[in-house]
């Protein structure tokens, strides 16, 4: 069966913002910067929708509040 996932009709995933939502807009969705794309994505056949879930949480909930000490640090690792 080819389901295709749609984000913006799921009523759950886009309420709040979670660890790994925000670390997803931290590093810009940028798949190559992300340790769960490189460890559970990466040689798979599907891909990570974060991208799409991080896009709907924007348009629906707004900008993620993010500390500016862990804006600095995030900094710092990359």
């Amino acid at each position: 069966m080819g389901y295709k996932y749609n984000v913006s009709c799921s009523e759950t995933l886009n309420k709040i913002w979670t660890p790994t939502a925000i670390e997803c807009y931290k590093i810009g969705c940028m798949c190559s910067k992300c340790n769960l794309y490189k460890m559970y994505f990466s040689k798979r056949n599907y891909k990570c929708r974060m991208k799409d879930t991080v896009i709907e949480l924007v348009k629906q909930v707004g900008l993620p509040e993010i500390k500016e000490d862990d804006f600095q640090k995030q900094k710092m690792v990359l």
